[in-house]
């Protein structure tokens, strides 16, 4: 972990704002966020002087989200670039701002009612360690007021082209790697998919929509639809697969044994495609996963998930290795939640949607080093904290949790920086999530400061 002045230049030390000043202010302004990522503009910027320069560069029209972020998604790709194997998972939420009603720029969100913005996330993610490499594209879209009496078909709004979107800018991967777009069913469109084979990447998409499945193709079932067709396919023996469903509201984690199935099919274009823009698409040859819950416990809902791959499944260990990377898709849902909880951007009280787009630039960087420090304390546990951590840091979790002396393992060490941001420990509680991680550790960031101070007043 990087303090938060390294950890900024690291982030926008390459930024190009047009203005060397404005580079200048963007890196001290990340700085002072990354270090209370959760308190208000005020509180962050410290002085009326550097919340004024704050102010001034979140309300510049010259600024880009796109710009912001161009630091961190170069280092994000880069880092995929030198992996055989990446996913990009993504998905789109909503910022709900309808408690500010001031603000413009917005549009409706959830049932119509409501104010907000549209925030669609891609993050890179190494799927053996389930480990966040960065952020490899953030876009904000707004939704546009339904106008009476209208009903096109096509072209497609900007909230429905988001995906595709992230296939153009996230690009191709680099030659002999695979990356790999994961995606929940509101990505489930054929344009999506021809898209990611386009740019040379693959797909892992939970399908929706019902499609015919091609007559002309020996690979099909002919005429068949493809839920029909996935439903029909008989559970392989001994596939049976155990997955952790994370909690979701009212709804406690739990354990889920998953039945496999797969087989190959061929999609055509759909139908609703006006005629010249069907003849540029070939159809696509599918592979398709069925993983579903059997018996499901007494009031628990049973999981289904119908999944189409552009990688083969002919085994158990393929059909299985699709389901443990549609599950790395929850780590974007946890993503979204690090910005709204973690960085508490739906309570940023800005002016206008775009000044919360810029804001964006910086908080989308500090969201995911929030969820990285979750994934980083279960890499190399038995490891002796002070060859990662600070000494200094070290010492004080250890004085502060009464351990019996300060050689920690990297393990212990965030254990008990945990226990200072409120986790029990306790066996019913599980491993510490980022919330009670980052806690523990501004705590003990700000305590470091003070130790810093005494030695430099009550110098030896």
């Amino acid at each position: 972990m990087l303090d938060a002045a390294e950890w900024s230049t690291q982030q926008w030390g390459a930024v190009d704002l047009g203005d060397q000043r404005l580079n200048r202010r963007a890196v001290q302004i990340g700085a002072l966020m990354a270090a209370r990522p959760a308190a208000s503009l005020p509180e962050q910027m410290k002085s009326p002087a550097v919340l004024k320069a704050a102010y001034g560069l979140l309300n510049h029209p010259g600024v880009s989200l796109a710009e912001l972020t161009a630091p961190t998604r170069a280092l994000t790709l880069a880092a995929a670039g030198e992996r055989d194997v990446t996913l990009l998972v993504e998905d789109t939420t909503e910022l709900d701002f309808s408690a500010h009603p001031a603000m413009t720029g917005l549009g409706p969100i959830g049932d119509g009612r409501g104010r907000g913005l549209l925030l669609h996330s891609t993050l890179a993610v190494a799927p053996d360690r389930r480990q966040v490499l960065g952020l490899a594209h953030s876009q904000v879209v707004l939704r546009r007021e339904p106008t009476p009496g209208t009903r096109r078909r096509y072209p497609r709004s900007a909230e429905a082209l988001v995906w595709e979107v992230s296939v153009e800018m996230v690009g191709r991967p680099p030659e002999g790697r695979v990356w790999v777009h994961v995606s929940d069913c509101g990505s489930d469109s054929f344009e999506y998919l021809a898209a990611c084979r386009r740019h040379g990447k693959h797909f892992l998409v939970r399908t929706y929509h019902d499609r015919k499945l091609s007559a002309e193709d020996e690979l099909s079932v002919g005429g068949e639809t493809l839920l029909a067709y996935a439903r029909g396919l008989p559970a392989q023996p001994g596939s049976a697969y155990q997955v952790t469903l994370p909690a979701e509201g009212d709804r406690p984690a739990r354990q889920a044994t998953l039945a496999l199935a797969w087989g190959q099919v061929t999609l055509p274009p759909p139908d609703k495609l006006p005629a010249a823009i069907r003849r540029t698409y070939r159809p696509l040859t599918v592979w398709l996963v069925r993983a579903w819950e059997p018996d499901a416990p007494a009031g628990c809902e049973a999981v289904e998930w119908l999944l189409l791959s552009s990688l083969p499944v002919e085994s158990l260990a393929e059909a299985q290795r699709c389901v443990a990377w549609y599950t790395c898709r929850w780590l974007c849902e946890d993503y979204h939640q690090c910005l709204k909880t973690g960085c508490q951007i739906e309570r940023r009280q800005l002016d206008d949607g775009a000044d919360i787009a810029r804001l964006l630039g910086f908080l989308s960087p500090i969201a995911v080093r929030l969820l990285q420090l979750r994934q980083d304390v279960r890499q190399a546990p038995e490891q002796p904290a002070v060859s990662v951590v600070e000494p200094l840091l070290v010492q004080l979790v250890a004085r502060l949790t009464g351990a019996a002396g300060p050689d920690l393992t990297l393990a212990e060490f965030w254990r008990r920086v945990a226990r200072l941001g409120g986790h029990q420990g306790r066996r019913r509680d599980g491993a510490p999530g980022w919330r009670t991680l980052w806690r523990g550790w501004l705590y003990l960031a700000d305590l470091a400061v003070g130790a810093r101070l005494a030695a430099d007043l009550n110098p030896p």
